[in-house]
């Protein structure tokens, strides 16, 4: 489907459930890594005013 700004709206799919992982072993280490590492990029600066006791100001 194509509005008339010729952007391509997708059709809304099915929400995709979660797996059961072993996060015990070598290879459930390495996914819980990256999953920290992901929410520290992503909330790299509030993480930093938290703990420099800033306040924050938006945008965020």
């Amino acid at each position: 489907m194509k509005n008339t700004y010729g952007l391509v709206i997708k059709e809304k799919r099915e929400p995709v459930r979660p797996v059961k992982m072993d996060l015990s072993g070598k290879e459930g280490s390495r996914v819980v890594m990256a999953a920290a590492q992901r929410v520290m990029a992503t909330h790299a600066r509030v993480i930093k005013a938290l703990a420099l006791g800033q306040e924050l100001r938006p945008p965020f």
